[in-house]
């Protein structure tokens, strides 16, 4: 992956992030019970999120040439992994937010698992 693709792709995952943020912002207060356990993916979202940020600003003015090739290839994979994670998350998040009056009673069954095992793979990302 080239130095300006790594860039972007960090900046498009700090976007998706955002939103990410918000649809758990929106969902906490819909579902005060779930707020507790969104904490950890939100703490793991804004460290991942500044991390990208930072790395997206320091490849965009690396001069041409010195990114290691296996380098450039690790963090291509490690982006992609990073992208799916968190589109997942807002899926999940979303998927309980849109069940009305069953939020609460399918978050103390489901979501938690199915966050935890996301909060997982950000982390192992």
């Amino acid at each position: 992956m080239e130095p300006l693709s790594i860039a972007a792709s960090s900046f498009t995952i700090v976007g998706a992030i955002a939103k990410a943020s918000v649809a758990i912002f929106e969902f906490s207060r819909q579902a005060k019970d779930a707020s507790t356990d969104l904490e950890g993916v939100s703490s793991e979202l804004q460290a991942l999120s500044e991390i990208l940020d930072l790395l997206a600003r320091h490849i965009s003015r690396a001069p041409e040439g010195t990114l290691p090739a296996s380098l450039s290839q690790q963090l291509g994979l490690s982006l992609e992994g990073c992208a799916l994670v968190v589109a997942r998350i807002d899926t999940t998040i979303d998927k309980y937010q849109k069940d009305g009056a069953w939020t609460k009673t399918k978050w103390a069954i489901f979501g938690r698992g199915d966050l935890e095992k996301l909060k997982g793979s950000l982390e192992a990302v």
